[in-house]
């Protein structure tokens, strides 16, 4: 929902702002006047949407501070309560109401800045702005969120672990920030962020102006282990009467686990992606050109903006039925790669003729996907990307190529 906030950098230096690190404020959703003496305090003032870089229409505050372990960071926002839009809903969802967001680029260059917030109720939000304007919505992270509601205002906490924001690890580090608000008047939307912004240019992260400092933060390695066990018993009626087939049943494990500060490693045996959101109807009758549907098996999505490519070369819906596959992130400062294997059960395929694509499933397969970027400031990178398909009883394809932007 951000791709139309085209945008450049409009400033040659960024004003930072050290910030202290304190006690734990108390994490209940109302920012009082005692954590506002340990905060450092931020202004939305920018309308950037309809407005160009004009007046916001509402007053918005924002404090930050932060503990060793964590970062908090409180809104004010005030607001007409009797027509504030807010409604509880699904997690990303509370885009369509209020709400308010901060993003944060850990590296500072533009590559991505991770945007976490929630509307009015609490509910989460979580967005990966990408410097090429194709934010991915489906991006989630591990965060708490608190609101209340005031006479004038409302109140969003938002409570961010380090350790699921990717980092190079420093006693001193500077991270430049957005901080973002949206509110509706009747069925019109004003978007509002903390400084002006170039209109013409994609690149949202590239044109962060504000920065924070933070020292001596410690960044807990993640282990995750998801086992599941699946059993189930069929029966038909013949005559009324009920006969049961053999039971049947199927085990499984994926998880995550960080070998350092920026690379991860992501795992997955007989994995069971059944509980996941049903796809968008799609009308594919009479169709010369391929469907494609987002992604939303978790377990494929991070990492996703390293290889996004302009040709959509990957396409990692493709990999259906995977027995076993192991993926690794790093993020670097200046360099990043994405490494994905996998032995897939059951495999469809493309393959391209003139006028239309042919679509099939074959067999076993195996697949890799390797991605290597070096990235420099303001979104600059140059990258390297390969791909292969063996299947098991016959046939390949193979992908190689560089990019740069």
């Amino acid at each position: 929902m951000y791709n139309h906030l085209l945008i450049t950098l409009s400033l040659l230096f960024l004003p930072f702002s050290t910030i202290a690190q304190n006690p734990a404020p108390t994490f209940d959703g109302i920012v009082s006047e005692e954590e506002l003496k340990d905060s450092k305090s931020f202004d939305i003032n920018y309308e950037i949407n309809p407005g160009n870089n004009v007046p916001s229409p509402h007053l918005t505050k924002a404090f930050i501070t932060y503990t060793e372990t964590d970062l908090y960071v409180g809104f004010i926002a005030y607001a007409d309560m009797e027509n504030l839009r807010s409604s509880i809903r699904n997690r990303d969802e509370g885009f369509r109401d209020d709400n308010v967001f901060i993003g944060i680029d850990t590296y500072g260059d533009g590559r991505y800045m991770v945007g976490l917030g929630a509307n009015p109720e609490g509910n989460q939000l979580d967005v990966k702005l990408l410097s090429t304007g194709n934010d991915d919505i489906s991006y989630d992270v591990n965060f708490e969120s608190k609101a209340s509601k005031h006479d004038d205002s409302y109140h969003i906490e938002l409570k961010i672990p380090f350790s699921v924001l990717q980092f190079k690890q420093a006693p001193k580090m500077e991270w430049n920030i957005l901080l973002y608000r949206s509110t509706f008047t009747e069925n019109n939307r004003s978007q509002n962020i903390n400084f002006p912004i170039d209109l013409n240019n994609p690149c949202l992260p590239c044109q962060a102006t504000t920065s924070i400092q933070l020292e001596n933060i410690k960044s807990k390695n993640r282990v995750n282990l998801l086992p599941y066990v699946y059993s189930g018993l069929d029966g038909t009626t013949d005559n009324n009467k009920l006969s049961y087939g053999k039971p049947t049943g199927t085990v499984g494990l994926s998880g995550l686990f960080d070998l350092n500060n920026i690379t991860s490693l992501e795992y997955a045996i007989n994995p069971d992606f059944s509980q996941v959101e049903a796809d968008v109807s799609r009308i594919t009758a009479n169709n010369t050109f391929a469907i494609f549907f987002r992604e939303r098996r978790p377990y494929f999505n991070e990492g996703n903006d390293i290889i996004d490519t302009e040709l959509n070369t990957v396409y990692t819906r493709s990999i259906n039925k995977p027995l076993l596959s192991t993926k690794m992130i790093s993020q670097g400062e200046k360099q990043r790669f994405y490494w994905l294997s996998a032995y897939d059960e059951a495999s469809p395929y493309l393959i391209a003729a003139e006028n239309r694509s042919y679509f099939g499933e074959g067999k076993a397969s195996y697949s890799n996907i390797f991605r290597y970027q070096r990235t420099y400031d303001q979104g600059t990178n140059i990258g390297f990307l390969t791909t292969n398909r063996i299947f098991k009883d016959g046939g390949y394809g193979h992908t190689i190529g560089v990019d740069a932007r």
